[in-house]
């Protein structure tokens, strides 16, 4: 009896050896992520009113992502006066040291203007 039970602990040792330990059903599948090169940078800018536009500059694309009072507006840098506007040249966006401007072209209407914080540009221009 103990030469039987003996003999099936070894066939059964053998049997669990020679399994796989990876299932040949599940596959592995490496997932490469792009990891972006572009210079992007983030910002949130206040006005008087306590209103705030979030701004995302993409340097190196030259676009500009502007989250204002719920809509998200994509401007691109124009060349033949300063600042970014939208495609259909609707807004613009001005963007100096110390203030932020944002406004509707077709009807003057300025919807937002902010001022930096000057402890921030005091600190990056030193």
């Amino acid at each position: 009896m103990k030469k039987s039970a003996f003999g099936l602990f070894v066939i059964l040792t053998l049997a669990a050896c020679k399994h796989s330990a990876k299932d040949p059903d599940l596959a592995v599948t490496n997932t490469e992520t792009a990891i972006s090169t572009d210079d992007i940078t983030k910002q949130t800018i206040s006005d008087r009113h306590g209103d705030e536009m979030e701004i995302i500059i993409n340097n190196t694309k030259e676009i500009i992502t502007v989250h204002l009072n719920g809509k998200t507006y994509e401007l691109k840098k124009n060349h033949e006066s300063p600042g970014f506007s939208t495609e259909d040249n609707k807004y613009l966006f001005t963007n100096t040291k110390s203030e932020v401007t944002f406004l509707q072209k077709d009807v003057d209407m300025v919807l937002f203007h902010g001022k930096k914080n000057q402890a921030e540009t005091k600190m990056a221009s030193q």
